[in-house]
């Protein structure tokens, strides 16, 4: 490994907890150039959603962050064949999306385990009201329950879309998915989870 591709390796332990989703194209612009301190900071802001992309995708026996670190090793290689900076979200989904593949291909199995409830992205106001706060987080469970049932196919798309804020032409690219079905199976999971949260409304 080179020093370069090791400095890298190192950068992207731990990326787990960072919330933040906006991507810099200056920054990626400059981690195009070779400029490690810039994918650094690609990399803070990317991090969390994409390990909730992989917990998504992958069976509950495969650690998610491993997939993490080989998926940013491999962008890191990749991205001066990126053309379109403005697609470096679909195109960073598309590199965690088969490479989980491969994963799980290597493990002989198929990622039918649903995202666990705690994967669903919740935040709480801690200076609410005590009595509030617990019938959130109530409603917070419920709400993470209803997302786990859903179909493995509609939740995948529901968290790309509620969660990391995907548009529908990025999450078709990432499923390799008509724009319709998409849509579709959005529109059902919304639906399911409506209904189910309607006791809370």
């Amino acid at each position: 490994m080179s020093s370069t591709a090791a400095s890298v390796e190192s950068m992207v332990r731990g990326v787990e907890g960072d919330d933040g989703d906006e991507i810099v194209l200056a920054d990626i612009s400059a981690a195009q150039d070779g400029d490690a301190a810039a994918y650094a900071r690609v990399v803070e802001s990317w991090g969390g959603p994409l390990l909730r992309f992989c917990h998504n995708h992958l069976p509950a026996t495969i650690d998610a962050e491993d997939v993490v670190q080989d998926v940013l090793l491999t962008a890191w290689q990749k991205l001066p064949d990126l053309d379109d900076r403005s697609r470096f979200r679909a195109w960073m989904y598309t590199i965690a999306r088969n490479r989980c593949r491969e994963v799980i291909r290597t493990a002989g199995r198929r990622a039918t385990d649903p995202v666990s409830p705690e994967e669903v992205a919740v935040r709480i106001d801690s200076r609410q009201d005590p009595a509030k706060a617990q019938v959130r987080d109530a409603a917070m469970m419920a709400l993470r329950e209803s997302v786990a049932g859903l179909p493995d196919s509609q939740r995948r798309i529901w968290v790309m879309a509620q969660i990391d804020g995907l548009e529908y032409a990025e999450i078709a690219d990432i499923e390799e998915l008509p724009r319709s079905t998409v849509r579709g199976r959005l529109a059902r999971a919304r639906a399911t989870i409506a209904k189910e949260m309607e006791s809370w409304r």
